[in-house]
């Protein structure tokens, strides 16, 4: 439905297989028919030093400027428009390729803000903060260039800039980091991702995670304010508004796929949430996606 890119399909001598790739901005080499919006099996971050972008996510439109981190999830529909002179840096990575030197898949869950970009989706850097993380990301760009680079060594270095990226965001959002929760918030979120389709009881989710309903609630509203309900009613309705906006199925076949068997009840829940209809809610989005 939506193309997906891996990080093979942007050729440059600064990555490790489909793995790992650091390129400048405005020198990445983007495949000749990139169609928008897209996805990504892969993580990215891109750090802006100069100019303006405004990227859509998931349909959230945020407008960075220099010295900005911007963070895309594996899975996010992703569509980049106005660029203005920007230079920067373009950082990707799949899960495997940070998880080179470790086993560990609770060390990749830790950095809660890699799949809680559709929250927070960026970062301003002040000024030794930029110092900082410049200094990390020429590390990195340092050992790829080099003819006998090092995949552990890049996996390290990777390790140890997004732990400096997490500790930034703590220290600069009032942002609540609970270790043993932002875990059991992410693998609560994997979770959803892929059984949001055919389960929307929270008790499934719960159990899978060996908790109780109450626990599961407790632990959601702690780290975003939200219930366990509200995450997963949030999941259909992002997926509701991507095959709303970028395919021709009818209202009926949608409400179908996402599981729901009253049309009438799709469409109240929908418009109670987005203050408009399916339908014209589609037909706006459109119209702001051909003007961008």
């Amino acid at each position: 439905m939506f193309k997906i890119y891996n990080i093979e399909d942007f050729k440059s001598q600064k990555s490790i297989g489909n793995e790992f790739m650091i390129e400048r901005f405005e020198d990445l080499n983007r495949p000749p028919d990139l169609q928008w919006p897209h996805k990504h099996s892969f993580y990215e971050i891109l750090w802006l030093t100069s100019g303006s972008a405004i990227n859509m996510v998931d349909h959230h439109q945020t407008e960075i400027g220099p010295n900005t981190l911007f963070f895309i999830s594996p899975g996010q529909l992703h569509q980049m428009s106005t660029t203005k002179n920007v230079k920067g840096y373009s950082i990707t990575f799949t899960e495997e390729f940070l998880l080179l030197t470790s086993n560990n898949k609770d060390k990749l869950l830790s950095l809660s803000f890699l799949n809680n970009s559709g929250i927070l989706p960026f970062v301003k850097l002040t000024d030794d903060r930029v110092n900082e993380v410049k200094r990390l990301i020429e590390m990195l760009e340092y050992e790829i260039g080099l003819s006998e680079k090092s995949a552990i060594i890049v996996s390290h270095l990777l390790f140890v800039l997004l732990n400096r990226i997490q500790r930034i965001i703590i220290n600069t959002h009032d942002y609540i980091y609970d270790n043993v929760n932002s875990l059991r918030l992410r693998k609560f979120r994997e979770l959803v991702d892929c059984h949001y389709l055919n389960e929307k009881k929270i008790e499934f989710y719960a159990q899978q995670l060996g908790l109780s309903p109450h626990r599961l609630n407790e632990v959601t509203k702690h780290i975003t304010g939200k219930t366990a309900g509200d995450i997963i009613r949030e999941r259909i309705l992002m997926e509701t508004k991507r095959l709303l906006v970028h395919t021709d199925w009818n209202i009926c076949k949608i409400s179908e796929h996402l599981g729901f068997a009253d049309l009438s009840y799709f469409s109240r829940q929908f418009r109670k949430k987005e203050k408009l209809t399916p339908l014209d809610y589609r037909n706006t989005m459109s119209e702001k996606f051909q003007n961008i």
